[in-house]
């Protein structure tokens, strides 16, 4: 039987820096498009499936941008396999904790270390038959959910005493686990906490997130014109640059050159302009994870996406409420509080706010891919995969 172009899937997840900057991205092996689900019959053919689709069928910087691409490789990889079809220089080639540490296997890492691959160890629990891994390791990974909390720091330091090692906690799943890490000297973090980050309530606004508020609250107006939106994003020359990068990557061939923000908003139109300066102003404080942006506009591009393959009208809105569905985690407040200082129609906020009409419906869809349970909606695969591809685009402007 002929495959589908949607019978494999590769999931990724965030991770970060201490400063809270992406760091890099894991790819994950899916079968189907249920992404906490992976059913392969082998590692061997998961990690085969996961280097076709990222590679062959798509390219590896479509999914992570510039940032590095981790992949887990079982044991059959170090007998099978000695020079890799990737380069070194974006992929981690992560140690599956099933891998014995036997004396080939400690040939051919060293081998892939001397060809400048980085390496990391995947849910590193110390053994001292590992020392071997640990001093050839660049980094060493921990599952900090199925460790004592006051086994972390210890746990850590042992490692650094070995070798001075990159630390990844993995599973960081709230604030208090991350902050725990953080002072337990973890270098990297990986976890659900940096893709929906907790939300404080009754936070009080810093002055640059009440400017922000103002500048949306124009920008989404309804009763705005062209010359009213063209005089806001000019007064801010950043803004502005990055209208005119943004427009030149939707560019057709048939559209000309742009000389000026009116032509931009006349080939674009209103709404659409009006969407990117949103997205733009929104992520420009930096008290905010990085992968909060990131997955505002992934919703708001993905909603855009089904909204026109579904040919639903105005699909613009679909893209704000995706944009804005973020908005209380931007903001520190509480959603229906966010909401009501800006200018948005009721359509949209209902949709936001309470699940109702078109609106609600893509949002729920888009919520159930990065809550794994899109077992449902496997006709909007592709659509995701290509709004992957294009916050990244977007992420390089």
């Amino acid at each position: 039987m002929e495959q589908s172009q949607t019978d494999f899937f590769v999931g990724r997840q965030p991770i970060v820096d201490r400063d809270e900057n992406i760091y890099g991205y894991e790819l994950l092996f899916r079968g189907g498009l249920n992404s906490s689900v992976a059913e392969f019959d082998s590692d061997s053919q998961a990690t085969a499936t996961v280097i076709c689709n990222s590679m062959m069928e798509m390219d590896i910087k479509e999914l992570v941008g510039k940032s590095k691409a981790f992949i887990n490789f079982p044991e059959e990889f170090f007998y099978e396999m000695r020079d890799p079809c990737f380069h070194p220089r974006q992929v981690v080639i992560e140690v599956l904790e099933t891998v014995e540490p036997n004396q080939q296997v400690i040939e051919s890492l060293q081998y892939l270390k001397d060809q400048g691959y980085i390496l990391a160890l995947d849910d590193f629990i110390f053994s001292k038959k590992y020392v071997p891994f640990i001093k050839m390791a660049d980094i060493v990974k921990f599952d900090v959910l199925v460790i004592k909390p006051e086994k972390i720091k210890p746990l850590f330091t042992k490692i650094k005493s070995i070798k001075d090692v990159t630390i990844l906690a993995e599973r960081v799943e709230n604030k208090e686990m991350y902050d725990l890490c953080k002072e337990a000297g973890a270098d990297l973090f990986q976890g659900y906490y940096f893709a929906k980050p907790e939300v404080v309530t009754g936070k009080k606004l810093s002055v640059a997130k009440i400017h922000l508020l103002e500048l949306l609250k124009k920008v989404v107006d309804e009763s705005l014109h062209l010359d009213d939106l063209e005089s806001i994003i000019e007064k801010d020359v950043g803004l502005s640059i990055k209208i005119l990068k943004l427009a030149k990557q939707y560019k057709s061939i048939s559209m000309p050159n742009f000389s000026s923000l009116k032509e931009v908003m006349m080939l674009f139109g209103l709404k659409r302009v009006q969407s990117w300066a949103t997205m733009i102003s929104m992520t420009s404080l930096d008290d905010v994870f990085p992968e909060v942006f990131n997955l505002a506009r992934l919703r708001a591009i993905f909603m855009r996406n089904i909204a026109q393959k579904e040919n639903l009208p105005a699909v613009d809105s679909f893209y704000l409420a995706g944009l804005f569905s973020m908005i209380d985690v931007i903001l520190g407040q509480n959603l229906d509080q966010a909401l009501d200082n800006i200018p948005l129609n009721e359509h949209i906020k209902n949709g936001v706010l309470n699940g109702e009409g078109e609106i609600g419906r893509l949002l729920k869809i888009a919520k159930s891919f990065e809550l794994n349970n899109a077992d449902d909606h496997q006709d909007f695969a592709l659509l995701y995969l290509e709004a992957i591809k294009e916050v990244n685009k977007i992420s390089e402007i």
